[in-house]
């Protein structure tokens, strides 16, 4: 009876044990991959899914002009492979300094819409940023700028 009893808990345990799901993201360093196609993208984007990750965060940095082709490609390579992706605005890293909100929006009205753009559990696009700590202002204006 003890080795059932022993046995019994465990299962009773996981059975009143509610999962509360979550996504998984990878943060993804756009700038170190200036070379990659749009193949190496898919390839990559297979690893990740393989992973069980959700979605990649772009982190992006302002002023690196091979941005915006490797976004390019790597949405391009999302959609093929039914994959999320979502950026990360660098507002410490990139040689050009801060983004200009100019520039945020410019990239959100692109890419908001796609379909490979990772949405929030409201269906908005989900935009998280890597402030440094003179830019923690301004994210509210973005929110009335893209609505």
């Amino acid at each position: 009876m003890k080795s059932m009893t022993v046995w019994l808990l465990p299962a009773l345990l996981t059975w009143c044990y509610e999962v509360q799901a979550k996504a998984v993201f990878a943060h993804f360093m756009v700038g170190n991959v200036a070379s990659w196609s749009e193949a190496r993208w898919e390839t990559d984007i297979g690893v990740a899914q393989a992973a069980r990750i959700d979605a990649l965060a772009l982190n992006i940095a302002y002023g690196d002009d091979s941005v915006s082709m490797s976004v390019a490609n790597a949405f391009a390579a999302a959609n093929a492979k039914r994959f999320k992706l979502f950026f990360s605005f660098d507002y410490a890293g990139g040689p050009g300094g801060a983004w200009p909100q100019s520039e945020v929006l410019k990239y959100l009205r692109t890419y908001i819409n796609n379909g490979a753009y990772y949405p929030t559990d409201g269906g908005q696009p989900f935009v998280p940023t890597f402030e440094g700590p003179g830019n923690a202002t301004g994210s509210s204006n973005l929110l009335i700028s893209i609505s």
